[in-house]
């Protein structure tokens, strides 16, 4: 469906910026079909869960205040994981959420491979989180089809049996990569997946459409991650609303059940909330516009046109990710104990060592010059 011809022309007519291409943003046209309206509830797929367009993500280190004043707001999907901080961030979201559990589904994630430690790991999220049972049990970072195994797609149907999770997931990077083999394995429930203005993409849309036509609820992850943070441009800076503008832009899209933006202090989640209140703007879409192309050089949008193409085997998109947790979230620690989960092999590998570098971007970021940085800073 296209969009109406009203809403058309109110963008169009605002979008005469300095940059000339801003009239054909793709907002106009992203996602196939009308934007959706401003709603606080969606639905979350098939799971048929009424969840606030905007929830929660806790991050390595939780705030405390800012989970609750969370619940208090409302929010009422929150997400987590198991290899955050070692579980640590597990047990303090517990503390933190202890007497409120019947106010929010929970989602929780593992990155083990066996059914064995995929067992623990639920036990272990159970007793951190304070609870007998998730309402989302995520299989995590599956960023290719064979991370999506039979053995803990079977581990997965098994505890959704057992009542420790009411629904199951995958969350993943690159989800045009897995989508046909989630639908394929015609199992899973919801989707998490990297999302946001600079991440959109066509292929992308296409591959959250499916999901969402096959009754998967979609949660998006990363939405306001590259114009949080790193030097923002003065509109930003004098308005500090560029986060705002990225949840509005996301939920635009009618196939995203819910978002997980993380917030360091209540100011940041009260801004986050207001996303689901309010209209998407054309001064939403021109503060984004600049943004993303003031990060052009420095911010990987994660389409994976590169994989495989390093001669020494660096994972460029991984790595870039890495360095975005420190250079676009301020989080050197979360940068660091990705940037040390590679081989020691790849960690090992200097970009600085080569004349030239055999990827070339298609969105124009510096990959050499990024590598070397993520190198520096992360080994």
């Amino acid at each position: 469906m296209e969009f109406d011809s009203s809403r058309r022309k109110f963008l169009q007519a605002g979008l005469i910026l300095p940059a000339a291409g801003l009239a054909a943003s793709h907002t106009l046209d992203a996602f196939g079909q009308e934007p959706a309206k401003v709603q606080t509830w969606r639905t979350l797929g098939k799971t048929g869960l009424k969840v606030s367009a905007v929830g929660c993500g806790m991050g390595l280190e939780p705030n405390a205040e800012v989970l609750a004043r969370a619940v208090d707001l409302g929010v009422n999907y929150f997400d987590t994981g198991r290899m955050y901080m070692e579980g640590r961030s597990e047990k303090a979201s517990g503390e933190a959420l202890k007497g409120k559990r019947n106010k929010f589904y929970l989602a929780t994630k593992t990155d083990s491979m066996t059914k064995a430690e995929i067992f623990k790991d639920i036990d272990d999220s159970l007793k951190a989180l304070q609870t007998d049972h998730l309402d989302i049990w995520h299989l995590h970072s599956r960023d290719t089809p064979n991370k999506i195994t039979d053995e803990a797609v079977e581990a997965c149907e098994t505890l959704k049996k057992q009542g420790k999770t009411r629904f199951i997931g995958v969350s993943t990077h690159d989800v045009n990569a897995v989508v046909d083999k989630i639908l394929k394995v015609g199992k899973f429930d919801v989707v998490q997946t990297t999302y946001s203005y600079p991440i959109g993409s066509p292929m992308r849309n296409a591959s959250i459409k499916k999901l969402h036509d096959a009754g998967i609820g979609v949660v998006a992850m990363k939405v306001i991650v590259a114009v949080a943070g790193f030097i923002p441009p003065k509109e930003l800076r004098l308005k500090n609303e560029g986060p705002l503008a990225a949840v509005k832009w996301a939920l635009l899209n009618p196939a995203i059940s819910t978002t997980v933006p993380y917030a360091k202090n209540i100011e940041e989640l009260e801004m986050n909330f207001r996303a689901m209140k309010e209209p998407y703007s054309l001064q939403d879409e021109h503060l984004l516009y600049v943004r993303n192309q003031e990060i052009r050089p420095l911010y990987c949008r994660m389409c994976y046109e590169c994989k495989g193409k390093c001669p020494k085997g660096v994972p460029v998109t991984d790595e870039l990710r890495y360095l975005a947790y420190n250079d676009f979230s301020g989080d050197l620690k979360q940068a660091q104990m990705n940037f040390r989960s590679l081989p020691e092999e790849i960690q090992g590998v200097q970009c600085s060592d080569c004349s030239s570098c055999a990827i070339r971007c298609p969105n124009g970021v510096a990959v050499q010059e990024r590598l070397v940085r993520a190198q520096e800073i992360l080994a």
